[in-house]
This record gives C-alpha cells, sequence and structure tokens, in this order.
C-alpha cells in the first residue's frame, strides 16, 4: 500500500510538471500560428484575392477566428477599440502578441487594402519579439518537467 501511494505521488509530481510545461509551451505554438495565418492574411490582401467578410468566414485558423469576431462585434455596435479587444481576447493579457493584434485590429474595417498591407507588416516584427520571448519560456518548460520528475522522485525516495 505504502508503494503505490509512493508510485501515485510521483506521478502526481510528474504530471504538474507536465502540465506547466505545456501551459509555457501553448503561447510558442500560439505565436507560430499566428504568424504563418498573417503571412497569408497579407498574400491575400496583396493579391486582391478576398476581403476581410471572406477571410474571416474560412473560420480554418486562428487570425480568421479572430477577424470573424472582431467584424461580429462592428456589426452588433461596438466601438473599433471594443472589437480589437475582443478579437485578441483569447491571447494571454498584456503580453506582446496581444497588445500587436489589439493595434492591428484597432481600425482596421476602415483601412484600405494599401493600409491592411502596411498593418500586416507592421505586426511582423511584434510577433517575430513574441515568438523569441515564447521560446524563452519554452525553454524553462523543459526546466519545469524536469523539475516535477525530479521532485517527484526525491520525495518517493524521502518516503521509502
Amino acid at each position: 500500500m505504502k508503494t503505490v501511494g509512493i508510485v501515485m505521488l510521483f506521478g502526481l509530481c510528474t504530471m504538474i510538471g507536465m502540465q506547466l510545461g505545456a501551459k509555457k509551451t501553448a503561447r510558442l505554438f500560439t505565436v507560430r500560428t499566428l504568424r504563418k495565418e498573417l503571412q497569408l492574411f497579407s498574400e491575400r490582401i496583396t493579391s486582391g484575392r478576398g476581403t476581410l467578410m471572406e477571410i474571416a468566414s474560412e473560420k480554418d485558423g486562428l487570425l480568421s477566428e479572430m477577424l470573424g469576431r472582431y467584424l461580429d462585434a462592428l456589426g452588433k455596435g461596438d466601438t473599433e477599440p471594443e472589437a480589437a479587444g475582443k478579437a485578441a481576447g483569447k491571447l494571454k493579457a498584456e503580453s506582446t502578441e496581444h497588445a500587436g493584434m489589439l493595434m492591428f485590429f484597432t481600425g482596421l474595417s476602415t483601412g484600405s487594402r494599401m493600409d491592411l498591407i502596411g498593418r500586416a507588416n507592421a505586426l511582423s516584427p511584434t510577433l517575430g519579439r513574441a515568438e523569441n520571448e515564447a521560446e524563452a519560456e519554452a525553454k524553462q518548460a523543459r526546466v519545469l518537467r524536469v523539475s516535477g520528475m525530479l521532485i517527484g522522485a526525491g520525495v518517493a525516495i524521502l518516503l521509502i
């Protein structure tokens, strides 16, 4: 019975380390996804293949989902900053990517095609900085996963 408890405690510590690590790497995945989708968005706008409504209706990625929320909020009568806040709502508050997406979405609906391209080009370096920050957090995630296992092993040894 004591052995089962020790094994369960080790598993719990390991699982906590894995969950904390997963939270840290989720931001990196989100930022990389946004960068890829922003590139596709920019190419579509540059080539004239689609309007904001058409891109938002595809719902095939995070950026189009955010664009859909932005346009829906504007359709319901929200102001530009409110709609931008709703669009960027799923991102980590007060992060670099959140601030960049707020700037990108504020006034997006009133911009010309060239303005949309300029906004996308301005957002790209911001997402690059956010990716660098997220990569640093992802390195911490590896440490958290290993630490969870080591703490679990240490507690198990002490209880034996």
